[in-house]
């Protein structure tokens, strides 16, 4: 077909037979593309003053780092804090909720 021939078609059989022109297509899985750290999205029941808590460490991140940190980063970031400080307070074995709250935060 030349391209002079191709012009005197209409826009509609040109895009029929654009259509009927056997397209490559590369195939992939569909979604998301996998993450490199695998994550699991779980609920949580919170009480206001620690989502409020939650809200305070997001902002303090967000504006350390000078970009959107997400909840899950900002749990994330927590949870090893209380990691890092269990294992200095591990040794000292303390025997209630409330001791063992006051020797890991005071």
């Amino acid at each position: 077909m030349t391209p002079k021939s191709n012009t005197k078609k209409s826009a509609w059989v040109q895009l029929y037979e654009a259509r009927r022109v056997p397209v490559q297509v590369m195939m992939r899985s569909p979604g998301r593309p996998a993450a490199p750290i695998p994550r699991r999205k779980v609920g949580v029941t919170l009480s206001q003053g620690e989502i409020s808590e939650i809200n305070v460490w997001q902002e303090r991140f967000s504006k350390l780092l000078d970009r959107k940190v997400s909840v899950g980063e900002t749990v994330g970031i927590l949870t090893r804090i209380a990691t890092a400080r269990w294992n200095r307070v591990e040794e000292l074995n303390p025997a209630e909720l409330t001791d063992l709250v006051e020797r890991m935060v005071g």
